[in-house]
């Protein structure tokens, strides 16, 4: 499992959020828009690799292991965002997730929101759309009172 990460904090208060994006380059800006922003930051590049970083902090037992928020991209090889959002929440419905789609149909917002993400965002992603989008989820939710210790 490929993870890249960063651990620069600032305004983002060391909350931890997984970026899983297929395309490299989005990727790679996400992930620096976010440390820029003061979050810590995984980044995966597929589904499968999602699915798997999350079943080794619910597997050892030890949710709070995970992520603050998951950011995901709706379509990637694998499992598509969406598909891993709906396991993550029969087995953990405490799980905070932002969706990013370039196939920003009524469908994939109505089916998102259904599965309780915080927020969906349409690509193109602007840097400030991306941060605003985050701290709201993160706000929604409780998050941004303490970094959880890691």
């Amino acid at each position: 499992m490929m993870i890249d990460s960063t651990n620069e904090a600032t305004d983002g208060a060391g909350l931890l959020v997984l970026v899983a994006e297929d395309d490299d380059e989005l990727r790679r800006l996400f992930c620096e828009w976010l440390s820029s922003g003061g979050y810590r930051v995984d980044c995966v590049g597929s589904g499968i690799e999602l699915a798997e970083y999350m079943a080794d902090a619910l597997l050892d037992g030890r949710p709070e292991r995970g992520p603050d928020l998951i950011v995901s991209d709706v379509r990637m090889p694998g499992f598509d965002g969406l598909r891993v959002l709906r396991a993550l929440r029969s087995v953990e419905p405490a799980v905070r997730c932002l969706v990013v789609t370039g196939f920003g149909d009524r469908s994939v917002h109505e089916e998102a929101m259904r599965l309780g993400a915080r927020g969906v965002l349409d690509k193109p992603v602007e840097r400030e759309d991306l941060l605003a989008a985050v701290a709201a989820a993160l706000e929604r939710c409780g998050s941004t009172d303490a970094a959880r210790a890691r």
